[in-house]
């Protein structure tokens, strides 16, 4: 076994010292940047779409976030998940019940976020296994 010199012993303490600091720096940074999932009076929508092809499902999905991102008259937050059980899911977070309603209503009616969920049906089935849970922030 070879017998480190007190200069190398140092070097080495320091380097784990450091490597340690940055380690929990990063730790604490991440932490600090997590916010409230939801605020009183939001309506959080969990949706859960069994997927034949989860990743095409999840590709449309991601462009469909894009362009009710863009183009929504109704802002709302929304996200890509996977379900724990394999299905496709969303999580989409709408200001109020009336703001809500007002973007589902938007969303009947657009032929663009329209054509979008055909594709996610082509790549899932039917939309009849797409199933919603809504959650009113209290």
């Amino acid at each position: 076994m070879k017998r480190l010199t007190m200069k190398k012993l140092t070097a080495h303490l320091l380097v784990a010292w450091f490597a340690i600091f940055v380690s929990q720096v990063s730790a604490d940074d991440h932490q600090e940047n997590i916010s409230p999932a939801a605020s009183t009076g939001q309506i959080v929508l969990v949706y859960h779409w069994p997927c034949a092809d989860l990743n095409r499902g999840l590709s449309v999905l991601r462009d469909m976030i894009a362009y009710e991102s863009a183009n929504s008259p109704h802002k709302y937050s929304a996200v890509p998940a996977v379900h724990e059980d394999g299905a496709l899911a969303s999580i989409d977070v709408h200001g109020s019940q009336k703001s809500m309603d007002l973007a589902i209503v938007w969303q009947e009616k657009d032929e663009t976020w329209q054509s979008y969920l055909s594709e996610m049906a082509s790549a899932c089935g039917s939309v009849d296994d797409l199933t919603v849970k809504a959650l009113e922030i209290n």
